[in-house]
């Protein structure tokens, strides 16, 4: 637990400074000619802590039973990607140059956490945020273990500015790219006649409450209805399993339903967050004043109401909401970088901000480092070396 803490401290902290200051760049420079120019991503601020990321994840074991499958694949030489050739080819190049399985995994973080960063170049005033809560929200300690699906999601978050820009083509291509990382990727190019015009359909404050109470009555009804619609459900589960995952079936489905563990405090904490953000939609989008940020924000709430229609654990269902989740991740970064800004008002709306820009910190950090303590070894949340275990296979 001792070496965990300390690890992700220090990753943690390195990649926060460097974030700082990569935020207190300008994304444009102005040349003697008076033209200004976009700064390239490719600085040392940026690229080092992406590369250290990389680094301490490929290095990291027993990320989680996919993560264990996927090693067991790499050094048994099985493709783990079924038809998905963009992630069959990086097994193809690690087997072919005889790579140890810590450079293959290194060079797969590194391309999930570039898209990410690389989605928000033209925002780098969210760099602080976005590495803040990729921590204290817990992506990073799934984006190792479910490898294509998190691989895919990162490109395409990155293609979604392709949205605002109304390139369809371009779109298209990355959300190809994502396929061939994991196939249910296909299906987010229908987002795009949705959304090239920028249009914020979700308005109102009260059809977004509404929506989300609906989600949680849904979820209460849903093992109940399950078997009314066994049928339908099966197809269902067929065509995102693929017949790829033997516990892809209604009765596995049952099975997997848990509730959410430790005291719960923590998800009750980001239902009540996220019902704060909704109260708050109007202003925060008055403040961004973006088509980009109304995109975002429609991903977000699309995958809160995912999220909160199925019990925790039903994998077969929400598999292909995976997409959406990372947006709460997302938004976060924006609430707390709009907290920032209006605390700094001589009102009562400034004063409360700042109390819950100085919150929402604390209360993450202690999520954090929380499920670090509370935790053991065998719930893969702790920080492993490879070289503290045997790897049956490689040597």
């Amino acid at each position: 637990m001792l070496q965990s803490i300390f690890v992700y401290s220090l990753l943690f902290g390195s990649m926060l400074l460097c974030a700082h200051y990569a935020s207190k760049k300008s994304s444009c420079v102005s040349i003697s000619s008076g033209i200004v120019k976009e700064r390239s991503f490719w600085h040392i601020e940026i690229i080092f802590p992406l590369i250290l990321f990389a680094v301490v994840f490929g290095m990291r074991y027993d990320v989680g039973v996919d993560h264990l499958n996927y090693l067991e694949g790499y050094i048994n030489r099985d493709y783990i990607g079924k038809q998905e050739y963009l992630f069959n080819l990086l097994s193809d190049i690690g087997w072919k140059f005889n790579l140890h399985f810590v450079v293959y995994f290194g060079i797969i973080a590194f391309i999930q956490v570039f898209f990410f960063f690389y989605a928000f170049k033209d925002e780098r005033f969210l760099f602080p945020l976005l590495t803040f809560f990729i921590f204290t929200n817990g992506d990073i300690l799934s984006w190792m273990n479910i490898i294509r699906h998190s691989l895919a999601i990162c490109i395409w978050v990155f293609s979604i500015r392709y949205i605002e820009k109304k390139g369809f083509w371009t779109y298209s291509f990355w959300c190809v790219i994502a396929f061939l990382f994991h196939r249910s990727a296909i299906v987010l190019i229908i987002f795009y006649p949705i959304l090239r015009n920028g249009r914020d359909y979700l308005r109102s404050v009260p059809f977004q409450l509404i929506l989300m109470l609906s989600a949680f009555v849904f979820r209460a009804l849903f093992a109940g209805m399950i078997m009314r619609f066994e049928p339908i459900i099966d197809a269902y589960i067929n065509v995102i399993g693929g017949g790829l995952y033997q516990s892809y079936d209604v009765d596995g489905l049952m099975d997997s339903f848990r509730e959410p563990e430790g005291t719960g405090l923590a998800y009750l904490f980001k239902i009540l967050l996220n019902l704060v953000i909704i109260i708050f939609s109007k202003k925060i989008k008055t403040f961004y004043n973006s088509k980009r940020f109304n995109i975002i924000y429609f991903f977000f709430f699309l995958g809160l109401i995912t999220t909160y229609m199925f019990p925790v654990g039903a994998i077969a269902i929400t598999r292909p909401f995976r997409y959406f989740y990372i947006f709460q991740t997302i938004m976060y970064a924006y609430f707390l970088y709009y907290l920032y800004k209006t605390k700094l008002k001589n009102t009562l709306q400034g004063s409360l901000n700042a109390l819950m820009y100085y919150g929402l910190i604390i209360v993450f950090l202690g999520i954090f480092y929380m499920s670090q303590i509370t935790s053991n070894e065998y719930a893969s949340l702790w920080y492993q070396f490879f070289f503290d275990h045997s790897i049956r296979g490689y040597g």
